[in-house]
């Protein structure tokens, strides 16, 4: 998966590595979840809906303002998009989310 740079301009070589290697470990740590929402036999749509809440709420609770909340989350939708053609499709028919 390939991350976004943007907005690591001001970081230095070090702690732009270090936010790098945590960007990919917290994606690896998602897709785990993922894969542990599906052993324990839950709905695909309500659980991943219950964890992108529970997420978009921290991420809105630790920000600055509104506007960088969506820029993180613009940028996220934006990685997904480059990504999801590298991988499996996410995206699953609305039956299975309602």
């Amino acid at each position: 998966m390939k991350s976004n740079e943007h907005g690591n301009a001001s970081l230095s070589d070090e702690e732009a590595e270090q936010a790098k290697e945590d960007f990919f470990y917290a994606c690896e740590c998602a897709a785990e979840m993922l894969e542990d929402f599906a052993a324990m036999g839950l709905c695909t749509g309500p659980a991943l809906g219950g964890a992108l809440t529970q997420l978009i709420a921290n991420l809105i609770a630790i920000s600055p303002d509104k506007e960088a909340a969506m820029q993180m989350l613009s940028a996220c939708i934006h990685n997904a998009t480059i990504n999801v053609s590298d991988k499996r499709s996410t995206h699953y028919p609305s039956s299975e989310i309602h």
